[in-house]
This record gives C-alpha cells, structure tokens and sequence, in this order.
C-alpha cells in the first residue's frame, strides 16, 4: 500500500534492489493502471493475445458491496456533498433479494446537499438494481458506464451528465483482507 507517490517510487526502489537475487516479482495491486508506472509490464508467461500484446496481469472480481436499506443510505449521506451537483431526480431501485429495498425515493439536490423529499416533481428517473447502485455510490463503476451497458435507465438523456458527475467518486474502493 502506498498514498504518495514518493512512498510508491521507494517502494519501486527497494524492489528494484532485489533483482539480483528474485526473476520476477509478483504484485497483487488494485491499482487498474498501475501498467503506466512499469518500464516492462510483461507478466513474465510470454503468452501473446492476439494481435501481438503482451499479457501483463491477471485480474479478478472479488469482493461485492451491497446497500441493505437505500432510503436509510441516502438520508445517512444528507451531509456529504454530491460534487456541487443541482437536480431533482426520482431513484427507482430494483432488489430481487430484499423486496422491503424496491423502493423509489425523490432526491434533491441543491450544490451537491441532499434532501428526501416526498414530490413528485424531479427533472429526471433513474433506473436501477440495487447491485449496480451498490457499485456505484462507492465508486467502482460510473453512470456513464453502466449506461453504455445498459445497466441504468436514465428517463431524459440530457441529465446523464448531471447524475454522472453527481455519483462520481475520485477513490476507488480498496481491501487487501483476503477471505
């Protein structure tokens, strides 16, 4: 783990000291782009995909998020600041585990703050299941991708900038426990 990148170069550096004695150093990172900061990003089995790029990770899907009560989620954030965003717009979540989660809640936002409100009044609906709204309130995927995957419905295209940059999140969630 590292938060700087100073600590990530010493890091680099001690590993580096290292190659006289190991031939390959496996990293398990969640760093999706940690590619840019290697100078041979080659996993070392020389398998090619084709056309002709080099394999240079393995990847996997581990841990999975999951809100288990949405009006409770969203009226715990009613502090935190949705990225300066200003809308209206009904949230219809869609749970096939917990049917008290189906559940539709009017949110406006007024330069990022939150409220519940009970109008019916919103510039915009969004569709979703719990499992993607789970991912994407902590950061791992966009609404921006999730629509192109058809994932989220969003009722009127020019809001989706709006609900992206309202649900963006600059980190990434990290876990190193292994289960």
């Amino acid at each position: 783990m590292y938060e700087t990148p100073e600590a990530l170069l010493e890091f680099s550096t001690f590993l580096n000291s290292q190659m006289d004695q190991v031939n390959r150093i496996e990293w398990n990172t969640q760093e999706e782009n940690i590619h840019f900061f290697l100078g041979d990003i080659r996993n070392g089995t020389n398998h090619l995909i084709p056309s002709v790029y080099h394999a240079s990770a393995v990847s996997g899907v581990g841990l999975m998020y999951r809100i288990i009560n949405v009006r409770g989620f969203f009226e715990e954030l009613t502090t935190h600041n949705f990225n300066g965003q200003t809308l209206t717009f009904k949230l219809t979540v869609n749970d096939s585990l917990l049917a008290e989660n189906n559940q539709q809640i009017d949110i406006e936002a007024i330069d990022g703050n939150i409220k519940i409100s009970n109008s019916t009044n919103y510039d915009v609906e969004m569709v979703i299941d719990i499992a993607e709204l789970s991912s994407l309130i902590i950061g791992v995927v966009t609404v921006q991708e999730l629509l192109m995957l058809s994932k989220v419905k969003i009722s009127d295209g020019q809001y989706v900038q709006s609900l992206h940059h309202f649900f963006f999140v600059l980190d990434k969630p990290t876990c190193i426990t292994a289960f």
